[in-house]
């Protein structure tokens, strides 16, 4: 075994003591560390203990930080008075989804234009209804089934469409005004909520939750619906819209009232008294009943009023004064004046038929043959959202009811008319593309003004149901009451007296669509 060199041992024991001397610097080092760390400690428990002790002396509570919560907007439906159209409703499953799509959609919408501050928050559904009633009203309008919870496949549908969208049964009515009104006390306390959609403005046992927000814009909008009550109007709050989801008029088993119809400003009326029903009576006028032909040599397209004028003055009356033709057949003192309860007799006292008023509820004898009576007024809509088109069951357009001009509208109209024939165009459609025109274009009485517009609304829309102009000026169905199409001066097609009244939802109105009024037009559709 070779040796080792003296040199050698002598490195070996060099290495040996260095690494001594620095494992010995790096224990004090550690040492000192440790030291550090303990003391450091101890600091921090002191101080703790201190302010602590401190906190208590001043009675301040600690609360933990809380993480920020996600902003929503909540919209809020009592299920049992917004109804949504028939369409959703029919298709079931399919139907519930195609809804709350475009319940998103709208609310987006709404939100993007109206509530800047809200548009980026997540939107919560929520629709509380009584599921099994509001199946058996819909059943009676053949729109489900008859099972106990027939609607429970549409209300299946729209909860599983999207996130936060329920629709959930409470049992009763009164389970349904509990969750709304708790949800929406929930919803107007929390910091997180930015903004409230409220559809629950058709009945008045809300007004109390609604009173501490009274003109507070910025965090609650009404949704208007069928039976919107105007007492809601009192806080001052936004009011929104969405025409193509819910129903404009209520089932023919929950209508409370008839309300009068806005296009009727030319007399006030008083409004009718909670669960009393407002009747209209319809006035026409002797000479369009007993107008036998509308052919003339002037334009069709004036051919409505300038008829009407000269059956007035065929008939003998002058300045809105009617003829009162007796009825041969009912010639005898208890029988009461149809033309007194339609609100006119030129007679007054002399009359020899009774002056029965039509609230005492004395039937009026069907002469139409049919055996039955027709009652339009009473299905049509007294309003409608603007921008939008009525539509029935089976997608054809109806109209707004339009009452007959009063007495005095007549006589305004049928004295302007003794003047100067007033133009249809320029009147009705605010513009007169006919050369160097015959007719009057000065300005017309608001009363004449109505009156011409009634009379244009008893003329075929050459569009008929189809019609989806935004300003159609004519009628798309016979609005008077008991009239199958057989009455004289009726100018109505056989076929707009089949057409079926009832509101069953609202289209978008085709702005840029316009009628084509040339007489050519007009002679086709009739």
């Amino acid at each position: 075994m070779p040796g080792v060199s003296d040199g050698k041992m002598d490195s070996l024991d060099t290495h040996l003591e260095q690494f001594k001397l620095s494992n010995h610097a790096n224990q004090t080092a550690l040492q000192g560390l440790l030291k550090d760390h303990s003391q450091l400690l101890d600091n921090y428990k002191s101080l703790k203990k201190a302010y602590e002790a401190q906190v208590a002396n001043n009675g301040v509570t600690l609360e933990p930080v809380q993480k920020p919560r996600t902003p929503y907007v909540l919209v809020l439906i009592d299920g049992n008075g917004y109804i949504f159209n028939d369409e959703f409703i029919r298709d079931k499953e399919e139907g519930g989804m195609r809804a709350a799509r475009m319940l998103n959609v709208a609310v987006d919408d709404y939100l993007r234009d109206a509530i800047p501050g809200a548009r980026d928050a997540r939107v919560i559904v929520r629709i509380y209804a009584d599921l099994t009633n509001l199946s058996r009203l819909l059943a009676k309008s053949k729109l489900v089934g008859l099972e106990k919870r027939s609607l429970a496949p549409f209300t299946a549908g729209f909860t599983r469409a999207i996130n936060h969208f329920d629709f959930i049964d409470a049992l009763d009515e009164e389970g349904t005004k509990f969750k709304i009104r708790e949800t929406f006390k929930l919803a107007g306390e929390d910091t997180a909520c930015t903004h409230i959609l409220y559809a629950g403005c058709h009945d008045t046992s809300y007004l109390p939750q609604m009173v501490p927000y009274s003109g507070m814009t910025s965090k609650i909008t009404l949704v208007q619906g069928a039976g919107f009550n105007s007492e809601f109007h009192q806080f001052s709050l936004n009011v929104t819209q969405f025409p193509t989801l819910f129903r404009w008029s209520e089932l023919p088993s929950t209508a409370r009232s008839v309300r009068l119809s806005i296009s009727d400003t030319t007399e006030p009326t008083s409004s009718p008294r909670k669960n009393q029903t407002s009747k209209q009576h319809i006035y026409t006028p002797p000479a369009l009943r007993n107008a036998t032909q509308w052919g003339h040599d002037t334009d069709p397209m004036f051919s409505a009023s300038e008829t009407f004028a000269e059956g007035i003055n065929e008939s003998g009356g002058t300045n809105g004064s009617w003829e009162h033709k007796a009825d041969t057949k009912q010639k005898t003192s208890q029988t009461p004046c149809r033309f007194f309860q339609k609100g006119f007799c030129r007679f007054g006292n002399s009359c020899s038929y009774q002056h029965i008023p039509s609230s005492v509820g004395v039937p009026q004898q069907t002469t139409n043959g049919h055996g039955t009576e027709r009652k339009i007024s009473k299905s049509l809509p007294s309003n409608i959202a603007p921008g939008f088109i009525p539509i029935n069951k089976d997608s054809q357009r109806i109209d707004v009811l339009f009452t007959p001009p009063t007495q005095a509208e007549w006589q305004f109209y049928n004295a302007r008319f003794q003047r100067q024939k007033p133009c249809n165009s320029y009147y009705l459609q605010k513009a007169c593309t006919r050369f160097n025109c015959p007719y009057d274009h000065s300005p017309l009485e608001p009363e004449a003004l109505r009156t011409l517009e009634y009379l244009l609304k008893c003329s075929p829309c050459p569009r008929r149901g189809s019609c989806r102009a935004a300003e159609c000026i004519y009628g798309h169905l016979c609005q008077k009451d008991d009239c199958f199409g057989e009455a004289k001066g009726c100018r109505m097609r056989p076929e707009l007296h089949n057409v079926d009244p009832n509101l069953a939802s609202l289209v978008p109105a085709e702005d840029d669509l316009v009628h084509d009024a040339t007489p050519e037009s007009l002679i086709d559709a009739w």
